[in-house]
């Protein structure tokens, strides 16, 4: 429904339901994310009129691409805690702001629906901006898309239901190489894998639905809630403390 991949619920469920250390969970996650990301751009291009911008979903393409090789190759060598701190730091900043502007009714949803108006400057940052996702991406298996629907919304002025759809079509290319990087390092278990997408696939299409129904100032607000709630799952557990 929020147009997000899946990747934020995924991660902490892996590492908090089954043990796995994060980064095994981010690379299952990155390779769950990216049949459920299919299914639900489909269900969002498919409308009519389509609430996708392909122009706006090429760049970010081209940007976070290659940001989520150097994240996903990096992740070996960045320290867990500070990288779930830092995500977890970026989710709430972004998540309390867009409940904010979604309870005192400020217009964040009637800008372009579309890139069309978009000039170079705006297509620059929008590169810039996905080589930054990429490499959050990468190293933190969310697939990306969890911080692309807020830039669009909150930077670019792209109504929530089309800043969903782009962002599934987007996350795509970043979610196969970081999935494909993290299976050559090991970091990814292909079963539990195909067990979330295979669930996960079919949830996207209902939610594509039900986001079609909600008022777009009742999309931000779920959308920022659920980035505050992400953010709780991914802030890193107080270390066990071992017995000498």
């Amino acid at each position: 429904m929020l147009g997000v991949g899946g990747g934020f619920v995924i991660v902490p469920l892996r590492t908090i339901w089954t043990g796995f250390e994060q980064r095994r969970a981010s690379g299952t996650s990155l390779a769950a994310i990216f049949p459920i990301a299919v299914v639900g751009a489909a269900a969002y291009y498919l409308r009519t009129p389509p609430e996708i911008q392909l122009s706006v979903a090429l760049t970010l393409i081209l940007g976070s691409a290659a940001g989520a090789v150097a994240g996903s190759v990096a992740s070996n060598r960045v320290p867990q805690r500070a990288l779930e701190m830092l995500v977890a730091v970026l989710l709430v900043v972004v998540g309390l702001y867009e409940i904010f502007l979604a309870v005192v009714g400020r217009s964040i949803t009637s800008g372009a629906a579309a890139g069309s108006a978009f000039g170079v400057e705006q297509y620059a940052l929008l590169g810039l901006g996905g080589i930054v996702i990429g490499v959050l991406s990468g190293l933190a298996g969310i697939g990306g898309g969890i911080f692309i629907v807020p830039m669009l919304v909150l930077g670019f002025g792209v109504t929530q239901r089309v800043a969903q759809g782009t962002s599934l079509l987007a996350i795509l290319p970043t979610a196969a190489i970081g999935a494909w990087i993290h299976h050559r390092e090991g970091n990814m278990s292909v079963g539990a894998a195909a067990t979330i997408a295979a669930v996960g696939a079919p949830a996207a299409v209902v939610g594509a639905t039900l986001a079609y129904w909600l008022p777009q100032r009742a999309l931000v607000g779920i959308f920022g809630a659920f980035l505050v709630l992400a953010a709780t799952q991914t802030w890193p557990r107080t270390a066990k403390v071992e017995a000498s």
